[in-house]
């Protein structure tokens, strides 16, 4: 029966993608074992194998990174990577300063924007564009009187007032961070984005601050 296959062109279902995006993300996986990313950090449903020691409160142990492509910035995620910095600085496990090259950290960036399917890998904020008069707005947001968003997050040098379990990352890295769309995503639905996330959902069905 197999000799009459003479078909020699083979279609195109049956053959591998070799787009851009799929050659990073392969790459990109590639180094992540090679530096051993796996034994503390979770991503694509695998790794994190140092997880299991913080089962009583998993909040500190290494972050989990679906989705940090769609997440952070670009030029922050690079440096962080070249020189890493304390996001959550209460955490007794820290993350190792490898001393990557320039290529393999574009890589890495690379493979995490693949995995997100991020087209624009960074954000321009124009403050010509924000009105000066909302500022006092804002920082209400922020406030007890409000949101009492640093009862959890912590704000450079000033700890949170909640317990070490319940603490959250340093708010003052977020403007250069975090991408602003994901902030907008993340605050509409924080169990959409990472599920058993202890960030409460403040908006349900989406602010009209938001839109």
């Amino acid at each position: 029966m197999l000799g009459g296959f003479r078909e020699r062109k083979v279609n195109q279902r049956y053959l591998a993608d070799q787009g851009l995006r799929v050659q990073q993300v392969v790459e990109g996986r590639r180094l992540m074992q090679q530096y051993n990313c796996v034994g503390c950090t979770r991503f694509e449903k695998r790794g994190g194998f140092i997880r299991k020691y913080y089962q009583e409160n998993v909040s500190l142990a290494p972050p989990v990174l679906n989705g940090e492509g769609e997440k952070v910035q670009s030029n922050w995620f690079f440096s962080f990577l070249k020189a890493p910095v304390p996001i959550r600085p209460w955490l007794e496990i820290r993350m190792p300063t490898f001393g990557l090259s320039d290529e393999h950290t574009n890589q890495l960036i690379s493979y995490f924007n693949g995995l997100s399917k991020v087209e624009i890998p960074f954000a321009y904020i124009d403050d010509k564009k924000i009105r000066r008069n909302t500022s006092k707005r804002r920082s209400s947001f922020v406030s007890k009187d409000y949101f009492n968003c640093f009862s959890c997050h912590q704000q450079g040098d000033k700890k949170p007032e909640g317990p070490v379990e319940g603490w959250a990352p340093d708010l003052t890295l977020a403007r250069q961070r975090l991408n602003p769309n994901w902030i907008l995503k993340w605050l509409k639905d924080p169990q959409k984005v990472q599920p058993g996330t202890k960030m409460p959902s403040f908006y349900p069905g989406g602010p009209d601050q938001l839109s």
